[in-house]
């Protein structure tokens, strides 16, 4: 880790306090990664924070820097530059655009969290909780499914009936955990987070850019802009990271990944639970 990219999160946390709850959100994506910084405008990094490009700018000098130029200069290296998406009235907006920016998003973001290393992780935990409500809950239950097709003990929380804590009082370092939320974020989702790290426990955080400050204690966080330019938002770019970790797990599992596919296939057969079985 350089040196610039230690100060830089030593300037994000001297200046925490001191910051809106707008700023808070790029802040806490520029402390997981620093990098993010060297996007080519205020506008990029505003549209993954789901803030303004006056919020970035005003976080910016809070952090003791002229401007964003200034920024590059100091970090030394620089990311390829994208075409920033405004928000326009949804009649004239190429929704397929604004996916596509979505996706470019998220999988940047997957790459930064190391996806090699991220799936090595998830075949070496003991067992994997995966914890999705609302919104995020189809996403949470896809990964859950897609995982357990490749290793074991792949659980999905709370359970129905069950409350959170049932789920995680006996976590340790040998488990991981998913966090699957989108805004409007659950209010125990902070505290969820920071119970479970502090057990040990390898936490990931997956989420639209909302969801930084709250994933700030994990191990990772891997941010999927929900953008869309109708009322509802658009869940694509999360669904496809979900299947693009899911296919890094079953590759990274290797012989016994696919032993276990196969162990699944066959029960299914076995059980005619699926038609054409």
């Amino acid at each position: 880790m350089s040196a610039t990219v230690t100060d830089v999160r030593a300037r994000v946390d001297a200046v925490w306090d001191r910051l809106s709850p707008a700023e808070r959100r790029v802040a806490a994506m520029v402390r997981h990664d620093p990098e993010l910084l060297l996007v080519g405008t205020s506008a990029e990094l505003a549209a993954e924070s789901g803030t303004s490009k006056a919020t970035v700018s005003r976080l910016v000098r809070s952090l003791g820097f002229q401007d964003a130029a200034q920024v590059r200069q100091e970090l030394m290296s620089a990311r390829g530059n994208g075409l920033p998406w405004a928000a326009e009235d949804a009649a004239h907006v190429d929704q397929r655009a604004v996916e596509a920016r979505n996706l470019d998003a998220a999988f940047a973001s997957l790459a930064r969290a190391d996806r090699v290393r991220l799936a090595r992780r998830i075949v070496r935990a003991h067992r994997v909780l995966v914890f999705g409500e609302r919104a995020a809950h189809p996403v949470a239950m896809q990964l859950r499914s897609q995982l357990a097709q490749v290793r074991p003990d792949v659980r999905l929380g709370p359970a129905p009936g069950q409350r959170l804590g049932e789920e995680v009082a006996d976590l340790d370092r040998r488990d991981l955990v998913v966090l699957v939320t989108v805004r409007r974020h659950a209010a125990g989702a902070e505290g969820l987070v920071r119970h479970c790290v502090a057990t040990g426990a390898d936490v990931v955080v997956l989420g639209d850019p909302t969801v930084a400050v709250i994933a700030a204690p994990a191990s990772t966080a891997v941010l999927c802009p929900v953008d869309s330019p109708s009322a509802f938002d658009s869940m694509a770019a999360m669904f496809a990271v979900v299947a693009a970790i899911a296919n890094d797990v079953y590759e990274a599992a290797g012989p016994a990944g696919r032993a276990r596919v196969d162990a699944v296939a066959a029960a299914y057969d076995t059980l005619g639970e699926l038609a054409g079985s």
